[in-house]
């Protein structure tokens, strides 16, 4: 199911059939319901959440934002040994919010760090390759541009893992969440 879902999504992306339904979203609600969708894949890891108190609210599409989000936990999670931790940390870094999910796998080949957001793109470890259909980070990438945002693929500078960054425009009038109540 999960399969021809993202072949769908991919095929909408590609059409411009995808038109966000954006709204006013608290990040950190969205990023929460992206965890309970990923409890199973994410069982036999550790999750730290790291999220900036007093975010303010963005024009996101909820259920795309949350699409973008689950596939990059499920990236994550693919993509590095159990017992390890995938770590949510989101900042206002001036006129954007930035949310990084951070891996504790082997990284990216740096020659590969643009491919992975490449249709069908799966990485190969040794001679295995993960499974997967390779759609999961270019749908996410899709996703995250069509709300004006942009996403990236980097190595942790701390350990070995993986970084993927998303960075969000925060609305010309938006309120941190502490002064919108």
């Amino acid at each position: 199911n999960r399969f021809i879902a993202n072949l769908l999504d991919m095929t909408k992306l590609e059409s411009g059939a995808i038109m966000p339904n954006t709204a006013r979203q608290d990040v950190g609600d969205v990023v929460g319901r992206a965890l309970r969708r990923a409890g199973k894949i994410l069982a036999n890891h550790k999750v730290q959440l790291d999220l900036e108190a007093g975010l303010p609210m963005l024009e996101l599409d909820a259920v795309l934002f949350e699409q973008a989000i689950f596939n990059l936990l499920d990236n994550a999670a693919k993509y590095s040994p159990e017992g390890t931790t995938v770590t949510i940390r989101g900042a206002r870094e001036g006129d954007a919010i930035v949310l990084q999910i951070a891996d504790e796998g082997n990284g990216i080949p740096p020659a590969e760090l643009d491919s992975v957001f490449d249709k069908f793109y799966r990485a190969e470890k040794g001679d295995h390759v993960r499974p997967g259909t390779g759609l999961g980070l270019a749908i996410s990438r899709g996703f995250v541009e069509a709300m004006h945002g942009s996403i990236v693929a980097a190595n942790r500078t701390d350990r070995a893992g993986a970084v993927l960054t998303i960075r969000l425009p925060v609305p010309a009038d938006a309120k941190s969440l502490d002064s919108a109540a």
